[in-house]
């Protein structure tokens, strides 16, 4: 009876003690496997600004246990949202597996805003300021602004304003700007100015420069003493053209090139004598106001309406823009540039501006591009 019982407490321990062996062989194996399996640590801060450079390894802390076997690559920032990433991982074993986390894209830095703090404009001019401004953001969305704060450009005054640009992400930016809504200064001979279209407009020295180009019509004029001559690029440029124009048997020369101001005085005098004044305002410019002054106009041929339905006339129409000469008085623009259809005058303003009034042979005035008027004030006679 005692023997029985002693042999059942031996069984009782020997299980017991199988039972414990097996816990810790179990404990001993978790932690060698444990020891063996790939773990990745991850930065804490698992965001990349948009439109940013980012490796995709940068985000990995340390990877225990194991080698990245992937190689590195940027992120792609190109949009804001939620980036799945996928990794290939060696274990000591040489098994490979993957591993996968997730990065967001994020907005944070504020819309660039690049305009004019101080803009001056005429009053009455039309001038649509969201023209003069520009916003750029590293979401590369197109991010319309808007105006904060009140003026009128038709009352003379002086109006504390502010640009305001919001990104998708609701990141603002704000500009602070001021128009001077002024009279123009006739009789000044050196201020700024901003055209309808938006362009800086600069007189100097009674010389108006809008966009570094010179203009002259009948609302800007330039002073008595100005020119000599036809410019060395004017030259240039139609010598260029009248050498093309004979390889294709044309025949074209200069009929009146510089004029100086007092030849235009007697000019425009001997028109008004024979047309009257309002007849010869429509083809005939006033002393300080032809462009023929500046030494970058001339006429061309027989200075008639003929020219224009001549081999020579219709070749010019759709060539001289590549030798950086515009038809100056285009067909059926009378009342914007205040001139009659001129087939025969050719004004100088280089290839690239030539090119773009050209506009594939639908002609735009310097009036219609550079957002300007061209007419006379009443008390200039």
């Amino acid at each position: 009876m005692k023997r029985s019982k002693k042999n059942k407490i031996l069984l009782c321990l020997f299980f017991i003690s199988c039972f414990v062996l097996v816990v810790l062989s179990s404990i001993l194996f978790i932690k060698i496997f444990q020891k063996r399996k790939i773990e990745v640590l991850l930065e804490n801060d698992l965001t990349a600004e948009v439109s940013s450079t980012v490796m995709v390894q940068s985000f990995l802390k340390e990877v225990k246990n194991g080698t990245i076997e992937s190689q590195d690559e940027k992120l792609d920032t190109s949009t804001i949202g939620e980036k799945d990433i996928t990794i290939l991982l060696r274990d000591k074993r040489g098994n490979i597996e993957k591993y996968s986390f997730r990065v967001s894209v994020i907005d944070t830095t504020k819309p660039t805003i690049t305009a004019q703090d101080n803009i001056n404009v005429y009053v009455g001019t039309d001038l649509d300021l969201l023209k003069v401004v520009q916003v750029e953001d590293n979401s590369q969305e197109d991010i319309v602004p808007y105006i904060k704060g009140e003026y009128d450009l038709q009352t003379v005054g002086k109006y504390s304003l502010q640009y305001v640009a919001i990104d998708s992400s609701f990141n603002e930016a704000t500009f602070d700007f001021t128009v001077n809504v002024i009279e123009k200064p006739y009789n000044e001979t050196n201020y700024t100015f901003t055209t309808s279209n938006g362009f800086l407009g600069e007189v100097k020295n009674g010389e108006t420069y809008i966009d570094g180009i010179l203009i002259v019509n009948k609302t800007f004029s330039i002073p008595s003493t100005y020119g000599n001559g036809l410019t060395s690029d004017t030259q240039d440029a139609f010598d260029k053209m009248a050498a093309d124009a004979s390889s294709l048997g044309l025949n074209l020369y200069i009929s009146s090139g510089y004029r100086s101001y007092n030849t235009q005085v007697s000019t425009y005098n001997y028109f008004v004598n024979r047309d009257g004044q309002a007849a010869a305002d429509t083809y005939s410019a006033r002393a300080g106001h032809s462009e023929h002054q500046t030494g970058l106009a001339f006429d061309l041929n027989s200075i008639s309406d003929d020219f224009t339905s001549t081999p020579e006339g219709k070749w010019v129409q759709d060539n001289c823009y590549r030798y950086g000469l515009i038809l100056r008085y285009p067909k059926g623009k009378d009342d914007i540039t205040g001139y009659k259809h001129e087939s025969w005058h050719l004004r100088y303003v280089g290839e690239e501006l030539a090119n773009k009034l050209y506009n594939n042979g639908d002609w735009i005035t310097l009036e219609e591009y550079f957002g300007i008027d061209s007419k006379y004030q009443e008390s200039n006679v």
